[in-house]
C-alpha cells in the first residue's frame, strides 16, 4: 500500500499501512515535510504493552540497528530529514505498528506511524477424484490470510461448481473450489484448465491438461501441490 498521510502537525509524511506477503520485504518511509534541526531519527516497534527501539540514525554516529533486529532490518535511506527502513523476509511476528521519531531542536519528538499487515498464501493444490465411470471431480484448494479468492480459468468443460470455506484457529482460511468434468463433454483435443488463487495482492496458479475424449482415463485418485505430476494421461503443472 502506497497510501500516505501527514503525521504530527502535518510535518511527517509516512505510509498508513504497508502490506507484504509472508517472506517478502516490507519498505517503510518517513519524511519531514519541512526542514528541521534534527539530531536523531528513531524507528520503534509498537506492540501491546511495549515499545522496542528498532534502529536509529544519529547526526554524529550514523545508522545503528539494535541487536534484536540486526539482519532483519536495514536502512534504505539514511538521513535526518528522510529516513527509510526495510524489514527483510517478513513473518507474522513482524506484524505490528512502527513509529518514526525525529528528535528535533527545539521542537522535541516529531513522529509518524505506519502499520505492517502480513498476508499469507499457501497453495494452490489440485485433487482429482473419480466419482463414477463417466465423471471426475477436480478440486483446487488454497489457504491464506486474508481468505484467498480461488477460481477456475479456461473452464468451459467444467460444471457443477461448488465452493467451501474452512476457518482455522490461526486466522487463515482454506477455500476449496470443486467442479466435475464428464467424459462425453471432452473435446477431440487436449484442453488446459487453470486454477488461480489470490490473497492480499499475491497471485499463484496451477494448470492441468485434460486429454482428448479418446485418451482420457478417469481411474483412481491423485493429488498435486508443488511438484509436476503425471498419472495416466492427465498432466498437472
Amino acid at each position: 500500500c502506497n497510501c500516505l498521510h501527514a503525521g504530527f502537525s502535518q510535518l511527517v509524511r509516512t505510509q498508513q499501512v504497508v502490506t507484504a506477503t509472508l517472506g517478502e520485504d516490507a519498505h517503510f518511509s518517513c519524511r519531514l515535510m519541512r526542514p528541521k534541526d534534527v539530531l536523531q531519527v528513531t524507528w520503534q516497534k509498537v506492540t501491546p504493552g511495549a515499545i522496542e527501539n528498532v534502529a536509529t540514525y544519529n547526526k554524529r554516529f550514523g545508522p545503528v540497528v539494535n541487536p534484536p533486529f540486526k539482519g532483519k532490518v536495514e536502512f534504505e535511506d539514511e538521513g535526518l530529514q528522510n529516513c527509510s527502513i526495510i524489514i527483510r523476509g517478513v513473518s507474522r511476528g513482524d506484524e505490528s505498528c512502527y513509529k518514526c521519531l525525529f528528535n528535533a531542536y527545539p521542537d522535541g519528538a516529531i513522529s509518524g506511524r505506519t502499520c505492517l499487515r502480513v498476508n499469507e498464501l499457501y497453495g494452490p493444490s489440485l485433487l482429482i477424484t473419480q466419482t463414477n465411470n463417466s465423471h471426475t471431480t477436480l478440486s483446487c484448494s488454497a489457504t491464506g490470510r486474508p481468505a484467498p479468492i480461488v477460481t477456475w480459468e479456461d473452464s468451459e468443460i467444467l460444471e457443477n461448481f461448488t465452493i467451501a470455506n474452512v476457518t482455522h484457529p490461526n486466522g487463515t482460511v482454506t477455500v476449496t473450489i470443486t467442479a466435475t468434468v464428464a467424459a462425453f463433454s471432452l473435446p477431440d483435443k487436449d484442453t488446459m484448465v487453470r486454477c488461480v488463487v489470490s490473497s492480499g495482492g499475491a497471485i499463484k496458479q496451477r494448470s492441468m491438461v485434460i486429454p482428448a475424449r479418446d485418451q482420457a482415463s478417469f481411474a483412481g485418485q491423485s493429488q498435486v501441490s508443488d511438484d509436476d505430476w503425471i498419472s495416466g494421461k492427465w498432466l498437472l503443472f
